[in-house]
């Protein structure tokens, strides 16, 4: 019973993640950087001087108390938008690149992969959560690139 749960709980998690990277996208190619900087900052936590001329910003989105993932997302001027989101806790290794193509009408195809980092240990749901996005319509791990 566990094992199911805990595989419907992932799935679910996953889906949330899927749909968060689409909104992210959307932003990216729709807003200008003061605009996502204002949507996606977490509170007290806007970037400062360096990250605002790098036009750069970092958030946090958390699942739950033992589940987070941070996120990175360029938009610099006459360059491709990009965003990086690392997993930590439960997720710790899962990594999702995206770049964002100039037309919003054009599917990203974000790229999940496992990279635990340096002295850190993997989450116990990271394989299970990089096979879940994976899964999804649109999604490609490294090997696919």
């Amino acid at each position: 019973m566990y094992g199911r749960k805990r595989r419907t709980v992932i799935k679910r998690r996953a889906k949330l993640m899927g749909r968060m990277v689409m909104l992210l996208t959307d932003g990216l190619c729709r807003k200008s950087y003061e605009q996502f900087v204002e949507s996606y900052s977490n509170p007290y936590g806007e970037p400062d001087e360096t990250e605002r001329n790098a036009r750069i910003s970092r958030f946090e989105m958390r699942f739950s108390p033992s589940c987070w993932y941070e996120a990175t997302a360029s938009l610099y001027e006459n360059a491709q938008p990009w965003i990086f989101i690392a997993g930590g806790g439960d997720d710790c290794g899962v990594c999702i690149t995206v770049r964002v193509p100039a037309d919003a009408n054009v599917p990203s195809c974000p790229v999940v992969d496992l990279r635990v980092p340096r002295g850190a240990k993997k989450g116990h749901d990271a394989g299970a959560m990089v096979r879940a996005l994976r899964e999804m319509p649109g999604w490609r791990d490294v090997a696919a690139i």
